[in-house]
């Protein structure tokens, strides 16, 4: 199944670097992005800010391991980072997805040695 992660940035720079690393890390597909206005509260203050918003296009395989980078590379102290799954993906969309990240299940060891 596919997912997809949401999270939102401060600037693009700060966007670029995470998602550059975690498709080149197999661990989404694609990572859209679009500039956003965002209104919220924060420490008492209605904060009116400018961000980015990410779309992290991943599997259930890889999810965990994405939301782990995002995380632990993001700028804010509180980052969003929420799950959507993709019910009524097509699937040939599916296929590409789980070819473009880590969509291998751990194989089972042998443990027994021929001697």
């Amino acid at each position: 199944m596919g997912i997809v992660i949401i999270s939102t940035y401060p600037d693009k720079n700060s966007l670029s670097k995470v998602a550059n690393l975690v498709v080149k890390q197999k661990l989404a597909a694609c990572v859209n992005y679009t500039e956003i206005n965002s209104i919220y509260a924060w420490k008492g203050k209605i904060e009116n800010t400018e961000e980015f918003l990410a779309f992290f296009k991943t599997t259930i395989i890889a999810k965990q391991k994405l939301k782990k980078e995002i995380a632990k590379s993001h700028p804010y102290k509180v980052p969003e980072i929420v799950e959507i799954r993709m019910d009524g993906a097509n699937t040939s969309y599916l296929k590409w997805l789980k070819d473009s990240t880590l969509n291998r299940k751990p194989k089972k060891r042998n443990y027994s040695a021929k001697r």
